[in-house]
């Protein structure tokens, strides 16, 4: 397609904290085409598949990458809802003003605006949780919608002043928590926000590098601070430059399984090595396929890892986020999110598997499994430990049965896998 014709059609202007990257174009497919000023004066892309050696882009590189900033599938049925829109442009149109990343989407006759933020309490707060959960409700009883476990979960954007207290930030003014109630909408699926406290709590205590978070007992919520963004020089709130791996991988969201034909672990090596992550990096890496194998957290896919770009260490593999549980409960599915040497059912993966995994990667098997043991002893080491620190924020009844089964849950899964795995 020509320039000059996407010009006349609709378009939003994108910009990375104050300065004008380029503009998106309503277009089918969706169209990006860098600003001249940018690409004179910037070497970086907004994504590897996207390259600031050509000014237009088009298909499915620019699809993915954006449509990968909206929220999952479910809340986003929500949004098309209430604004009518069906559309990844549509939809950016209305909610692009601080994105999964460091970029501002705006109507094209907008500039980004200094940032105004709104006080509110807790209670604001899940009063707006419980609202959204009656429309849920309501969808799911008129369309007989079934809303998978990632698809279900709310998600607010908020900062928190010195005093602790919420605020929500106005247009485009960017977000430094975000906040997560108890998943919705899914049979079995209980108290989910104590279950990602806990585990990313567990996860801290092993030095993995994980997002900070806290539980919330009013909202009742796991509060998660962005590690993507900073404080200036000035103590201006600025935004990090971040792609999820189905960005990396010009995959759209609805692939970010391995089933339906998402980065599969090798993939996911290759493409944070081409990143040029560090040793250190690709270490937690394994580290993590470990962790979420032990927590029992099935739902690990590729969106669950990404890389940012620092201003001092360069590129990075993220803080970990999204941890919890989902094995514990019931009704969800007790296949893993990879294969792992070929196997997809945690309970059957054995040495050999590991083994497989391990070539796959290009690893040594004894360096892989080295890694495995020690996560594993430091887990359990620590489990007690942040079971106590956990109970102390959460309230009598469901949410410390919560604790007390994630306790026992954890435990037992790690104990089988190091029978499998290490045992002489």
């Amino acid at each position: 397609m020509r320039l000059g014709a996407a010009n006349k059609a609709k378009k939003l202007a994108v910009y990375r904290n104050d300065e004008l990257v380029g503009m998106l174009f309503d277009e089918s497919p969706i169209q990006f085409v860098y600003d001249i000023a940018w690409r004179k004066n910037h070497q970086q892309s907004i994504s590897p598949n996207i390259e600031l050696s050509q000014a237009v882009h088009s298909g499915q590189a620019v699809e993915s990458y954006f449509e990968n900033l909206l929220p999952e599938a479910g809340i986003r049925d929500l949004l098309k809802l209430k604004f009518q829109v069906t559309s990844t442009f549509g939809l950016l149109s209305v909610i692009g003003g601080d994105t999964a990343s460091d970029l501002t989407i705006l109507p094209e006759n907008e500039t980004p605006k200094a940032p105004q933020y709104q006080a509110i309490t807790w209670q604001d707060i899940a009063d707006q949780f419980t609202k959204q959960d009656s429309i849920i409700r309501s969808i799911q009883e008129v369309d007989g919608i079934k809303i998978s476990l990632a698809g279900a979960q709310r998600k607010l954007s908020i900062c928190i002043d010195s005093n602790g207290n919420p605020l929500l930030p106005l247009g485009n003014s960017p977000s430094t928590y975000i906040v997560k109630p108890d998943i919705q909408g899914v049979e079995g699926v209980w108290a989910s926000a104590v279950n990602e406290t806990f585990v990313m709590t567990l996860a801290a205590k092993l030095r993995l590098g994980v997002a900070e978070v806290f539980y919330q007992p009013v909202s009742k919520a796991c509060v998660i601070k962005r590690y993507d963004r900073f404080l200036d020089t000035y103590g201006q709130i600025r935004r990090l430059h971040q792609l999820d791996l189905c960005q990396l991988d010009a995959k759209p969201s609805t692939v970010k399984y391995e089933a339906d034909g998402g980065p599969n672990l090798r993939r996911c090596r290759e493409l944070l090595s081409k990143s040029g992550v560090n040793a250190a990096d690709t270490k937690r890496f394994i580290q993590w396929i470990f962790f979420n194998l032990y927590v029992g957290n099935h739902d690990s896919h590729a969106k669950n890892l990404s890389i940012f770009f620092t201003p001092q260490n360069g590129v990075r593999l993220t803080p970990f986020y999204d941890l919890l549980s989902t094995s514990l409960y019931s009704g969800v599915s007790r296949k893993f999110a990879f294969n792992i040497g070929g196997e997809s059912k945690p309970a059957s993966i054995n040495r050999d598997q590991i083994n497989a995994m391990s070539a796959l990667l290009g690893f040594k098997p004894t360096y892989v499994l080295n890694i495995a043991e020690e996560i594993s002893t430091d887990l359990l080491e620590l489990l007690d430990g942040v079971s106590v620190e956990i109970n102390k924020m959460v309230s009598l009844g469901t949410e410390k049965t919560m604790v007390e089964r994630l306790n026992q849950h954890i435990s037992s899964t790690t104990k089988s896998f190091q029978k499998r795995l290490f045992a002489c």
